[in-house]
């Protein structure tokens, strides 16, 4: 039994040998170019690596990319982050994944199918930037938002986010119309973008 465990070990490291660490090799020997999407995703990951330092000092909790496209029609899309409702949290957001039109970034208390929810921040045309927004200024916001609307003191003093809600609203673009040189066949080209958002929060 051992025997047999023993060769099987051989055959999956020399399996990870020349599958996968020798074309590593050969890549860095030649000098071959990344692709377009590797380069891509070497950027990205540059960017996860500066969006959570925006963080500091700050504990980090999670972080959560966004891909998208850019469509011939406006459209968002929306994430949900989960707060500990006494800590005061920083969101760093990284927008340098967004090298075309500018996109606009909402902060909402409720997900979108409410319609009583309360707008607590908003930036308009972000594209290859970086910036944090922090929960108190937040806080402030929806207390006055429910002073104004009548609603008790003493209520309004124990206010807190539970959730927060993310919108991503992505502008319509005309599409680029190209044509394959070999096949003569016209097609559409398909402009992405991603923001990566980073969430850490105050541990004293």
């Amino acid at each position: 039994i051992m025997k047999e465990i023993n060769r099987n070990l051989f055959f999956s490291l020399v399996f990870i040998f020349v599958f996968l660490l020798v074309p590593q090799f050969e890549s860095q020997r030649g000098g071959e170019e990344l692709t377009p999407y590797q380069a891509y995703l070497v950027e990205l990951k540059e960017y996860r690596r500066n969006c959570r330092n925006a963080l500091k000092p700050f504990r980090y909790d999670g972080s959560l990319t966004t891909h998208f496209s850019y469509k011939e029609y406006t459209y968002a899309k929306e994430v949900e982050i989960a707060t500990i409702q006494k800590e005061e949290y920083r969101l760093s957001f990284n927008a340098m994944g967004v090298k075309n039109d500018g996109i606009t970034i909402r902060i909402y208390d409720k997900a979108k199918r409410f319609t009583s929810r309360t707008l607590l921040y908003e930036k308009e045309n972000v594209s290859n930037t970086e910036f944090t927004v922090e929960t108190t200024p937040l806080v402030d916001k929806l207390k006055e938002a429910k002073r104004e609307d009548g609603v008790e003191e003493n209520i309004i003093a124990h206010l807190r986010l539970k959730k927060l809600y993310i919108d991503y609203i992505i502008p319509a673009t005309d599409r680029v119309i190209e044509m394959d040189q070999e096949t003569g066949v016209e097609y559409k080209v398909v402009t992405k973008g991603a923001i990566i958002l980073a969430v850490g929060y105050d541990n004293l």
